[in-house]
């Protein structure tokens, strides 16, 4: 086994999969599924059986951002784990931004969120047309945003993690890091004196 840093991912789902109450400004939807998504060290599945996801930090009024980065605009009133699928409810804001994204929300101008999250550790499981596969059986994610592009379209949400961190993988597991290629610096070659017609033509006269 060796150590790893992971970077930053996101996978995205639609908000259309969720219920929306105008009167009291939430949505309930689908977050996150097993769908494998690819990653730069093969394919990514986050494990949904029970104690696999830690939801300490979703239902203890996590923020809805906007585009991640973004302000918040609302909070996550509650998160659980239901046949396979992570679900939440969130509260929207009735002022600034949080009114205008859960109008847009509503008229179905914004349909795509997306989870912030950070795994724990990664366990390599049967590969997947020919790419290494992990499985992540400790997981945690930590923010929801309202975001622009899905990647996983089977729900309405997706994942980014927090920080780059470090997590135990096995020896064959593929990283970031390049090998530098070191390049010898070429000799120069010597530049020869060029004769030019009209001097050899003076040498051969022996002038």
């Amino acid at each position: 086994m060796k150590k790893t840093k992971i970077q930053s991912q996101v996978r995205n789902f639609n908000v259309k999969s969720g219920n929306i109450n105008e009167q009291e400004r939430t949505v309930e939807l689908s977050f996150s599924s097993e769908l494998a998504v690819q990653r730069y060290f093969g394919n990514e599945i986050l494990d949904h059986s029970e104690g696999s996801a830690d939801l300490t930090r979703l239902n203890n009024g996590a923020a809805v951002l906007e585009d991640h980065g973004g302000s918040q605009i609302g909070k996550v009133l509650n998160a659980t784990i239901e046949n396979g699928r992570g679900m939440a409810k969130l509260l929207f804001s009735k002022v600034g931004r949080g009114a205008e994204v859960f109008q847009d929300i509503v008229d179905g101008v914004r349909e795509n969120i997306s989870f912030g999250y950070q795994l724990k550790d990664l366990t390599r499981v049967d590969d997947v047309d020919g790419e290494p596969t992990y499985r992540s059986m400790n997981w945690m994610p930590y923010e929801i945003s309202v975001v622009g592009t899905p990647a996983d379209p089977t729900i309405g949400i997706g994942r980014s993690i927090e920080d780059t961190f470090e997590i135990e993988v096995d020896d064959n597991f593929r990283n970031l890091e390049t090998k530098k290629e070191v390049i010898e610096p070429k000799e120069e070659k010597k530049q020869e004196s060029f004769i030019s017609i009209r001097e050899k033509e003076l040498i051969l006269l022996g002038k």
